[in-house]
């Protein structure tokens, strides 16, 4: 009698917008990203908020950006400034006291945001994958690292042999650089670049449109660090998926990205390609943040620093937020909030200093 070996999986599935979920291996890596004339991802006007005693914290607030296909977009920024709360955002893993106030996500033209939990958790590594920043608490401990992929395949409605399942693992592996009897072991028994590598693995199991990578090198030495993004590189490149890389470190983000933005207080305030950002900073706050980066090649007697500290988030200032910390601020920043302005070449700046109807108002023509 021969003996089953396809796994199953339970056979009603939530299928949503224009996404069909594969549901053996051949049809998953036939699956790939397409020729979607649409955006990977389009954010529109998206605010996460947060309740609290002291009233609602604007943890990102009115933020919007588009990402095509294969792009890969860095988000940088001091710590508070909305980073990482804009990124589980995007994969609606906002957790009360926070919420969605309002706006859009769309991947691929399909909006996540009035998504319910089961159509949100099938589009989850199927269509936008998450890499965290410690892949040691993202793996289950006592469960051998093929089996956890397995779990994620198996959970979306993949219904194949052992073996299929098996060999789409071990491919996974060497993807990421890693060595098929990895799939045997435990967490604990491999480094945390290994662990970061099985992340990235995991991540891209199912071919997503969109990555989302928080900060996946925070953890590691700089040697490790490279290897990662790397693996994260080449991974991007075989996937034709986009990516979102959240991080701090201004000089790995941009040997990886193609864009930067640049968030203060829970706005994007500048975006731009690696080029403009890095030489031609537009946003008084980016140039202060490229102005900290400490060269190599000049020598300074101390780091530049940003003066000030960023506002609280459930009591920001009236007007330009970060008018408190600018030296080019005028009247008008300490009165009217800054609209995003479109200054050519794809470049967006959040700022007065660029808004020619506020600049002319100023000067008293109209």
């Amino acid at each position: 009698m021969a003996v089953d070996t396809t796994i199953n999986a339970p056979t009603e599935r939530a299928q949503s917008g224009r996404f069909e979920m594969p549901t053996t291996i051949d049809e998953l890596r036939r699956s790939g990203i397409g020729d979607s004339p649409l955006p990977a991802i389009d954010v529109n006007d998206l605010k996460v908020y947060y309740d609290s005693e002291a009233g609602i914290v604007k943890a990102v607030d009115s933020v919007s950006f588009t990402l095509q296909q294969g792009e890969r977009l860095a988000l940088v920024g001091e710590s508070g400034c909305g980073k990482t709360t804009l990124g589980m955002a995007l994969m609606k893993l906002t957790k009360p006291p926070g919420y969605i106030d309002g706006g859009e996500i769309l991947l691929d033209g399909r909006d996540l945001v009035p998504l319910n939990d089961e159509e949100m958790r099938l589009a989850r590594l199927a269509e936008i994958a998450l890499v965290t920043q410690s892949a040691m608490n993202a793996l289950n401990p006592v469960m051998r690292i093929e089996d956890q992929i397995f779990d994620g395949l198996i959970d979306h409605g993949i219904r194949d042999t052992k073996e299929n399942l098996r060999n789409h693992v071990y491919d996974l592996l060497r993807r990421v650089g890693l060595r098929e009897n990895v799939g045997r072991m435990y967490p604990h028994e491999l480094s945390g670049g290994m662990k970061q590598r099985v992340a990235i693995a995991t991540g891209t199991s199912m071919n997503p449109k969109v990555i989302v990578a928080d900060e996946p090198t925070s953890a590691l030495d700089v040697v490790v660090q490279r290897q990662v993004m790397m693996t994260l590189s080449r991974v991007q490149r075989d996937t034709g998926a986009a990516v979102i890389l959240i991080g701090h470190d201004m000089g790995l983000v941009a040997q990886f990205a193609d864009r930067i933005g640049v968030m203060y207080a829970g706005k994007l305030v500048d975006i731009g390609t690696v080029q403009q950002i890095i030489e031609e900073p537009k946003h008084p706050y980016t140039k202060l943040l490229i102005n900290s980066v400490p060269d190599l090649e000049e020598k300074r007697e101390r780091l530049t620093g940003i003066p000030g500290i960023p506002p609280p988030l459930v009591d920001l200032p009236p007007g330009c937020v970060f008018a408190p910390r600018c030296p080019s601020v005028e009247d008008v920043c300490n009165e009217l909030e800054p609209r995003d302005i479109d200054i050519g070449d794809s470049r967006h700046v959040m700022c007065h200093l660029f808004d020619e109807d506020v600049n002319m108002a100023g000067r008293g023509v109209g």
